[in-house]
């Protein structure tokens, strides 16, 4: 398509040649003729010299000084890529309808139009919503409940009484429901609390590849519209997550933690149970929190503290570690200063007495100036 077709697209003010063609997309440092491109931060600045690309994708902010490429300026690049990349998606081949190769119990129900694909095993009791993708190898429990237009891709286990909304995509390799960490400690060793109660996932929810969520004790774990989970991120026991959260990659949610709505929490980070966090609470990567959080904050570090403190802190840190640094080379040069000094006092010191020796012939000028007399004589 024509430049000036795709500037209609994300309504856009193009900058340059509006008949260009516009075959695919790419990202900057790779792109190749006839794709359209991102330009959001400054560090990718400097593949601007190098790139193949047609066209650009910016802001007015970053276009300021482009003047040999074609531009195509929004309010936000990252939403108008999101809007083309949609434009370019490749076709995939997916089948329709249900395998013969699936196992789907007589008392499962499978609303119309979905698709059930070779080694699904459907348990009894399970419902199916309407146009849903069942990827190979889904374990679905029984009496499972699993809306409308979800995508749930292979080998994901979604156990007895738990339920998922319409629109939820399950990325490869998660767990759904699986035991609560619970235990009470005996004299003889551990003893295993039954976990009866089950998940609930809402709407527009997407969960990443290997996380795993854990069912209630009693009750739900609860993950509310909206909200988007990275890959491998534990989710314990009664967790509710608010609406609209999102959760970066290998970060774990002890049990009975309330999180709010349009919460932020960055890569394994840690938050302990029996916490409340509130609404649009951020919490930096490798963060550890360990007590409640009142909504409005950024929190990071060990244990996590406003951000702005643990910033402090750092730089406190920082500088001191520099000064101590900067002590012990003054020292241990003041103490190789220190052993030259000696070492040049001892020279010194050796060459004045060899002086002495041969001034004195070998003799004290004393004891012996007579026996030296004779001898000389």
């Amino acid at each position: 398509m024509r430049l000036s077709e795709l500037a209609t697209h994300i309504s856009a003010k193009i900058v340059g040649d509006s008949s260009v063609e516009i075959v695919g997309v790419g990202p900057i440092e790779k792109a190749k003729e006839g794709d359209v491109t991102l330009l959001a931060k400054e560090r990718y600045k400097r593949y601007l010299e190098t790139t193949k690309a047609s066209a650009i994708i910016t802001s007015e902010k970053f276009s300021t000084g482009i003047t040999d490429k074609n531009l195509l300026i929004v309010e936000d690049p990252y939403l108008a890529f999101a809007d083309v990349i949609e434009m370019f998606v490749p076709q995939n081949y997916l089948p329709t309808g249900v395998s013969d190769k699936a196992f789907i119990d007589k008392e499962a129900l499978i609303q119309s139009g979905t698709t059930v694909m070779y080694g699904a095993y459907i348990e009894k009791g399970a419902y199916i919503g309407k146009n849903t993708i069942i990827y190979p190898n889904v374990y679905v429990g029984y009496l499972a409940r699993i809306g409308d237009n979800c995508i749930i891709y292979p080998n994901v286990v979604i156990r007895e009484r738990c339920i998922i909304g319409n629109n939820v995509i399950i990325h490869a390799g998660a767990v759904i429901g699986s035991d609560g960490f619970g235990f009470i400690a005996q004299k003889d060793g551990y003893r295993k609390v039954l976990q009866i109660g089950g998940v609930i996932i809402e709407d527009n929810v997407e969960i990443g590849a290997n996380c795993t969520i854990d069912r209630a004790t009693v009750g739900d774990t609860v993950i509310r519209a909206g909200t988007k989970l990275d890959n491998m991120i534990q989710i314990g026991h009664n967790v509710e997550i608010g609406e609209n959260t999102i959760i970066a990659g290998q970060s774990g949610i002890a049990g009975s933690t309330k999180i709010g709505s349009w919460v932020q929490i960055g890569g394994q980070a840690g938050v302990a149970g029996h916490l409340i966090i509130g609404d649009r609470v951020k919490v930096g990567g490798k963060s550890g929190v360990i007590s409640d959080v009142v909504p409005n904050k950024e929190m990071a570090g060990y244990p996590a503290m406003e951000r702005w403190e643990w910033l402090r802190m750092y730089g406190i840190l920082k500088n001191m570690l520099a000064k101590r640094k900067e002590q012990t080379i003054h020292r241990e040069e003041r103490q190789q200063k220190k052993e030259f000094n000696k070492h040049n006092k001892n020279h010194l010191h050796n060459e004045k007495r060899m002086e002495q020796y041969k001034k004195m012939d070998g003799f004290s000028n004393k004891p012996f100036a007579n026996i030296n007399k004779d001898l000389n004589k």
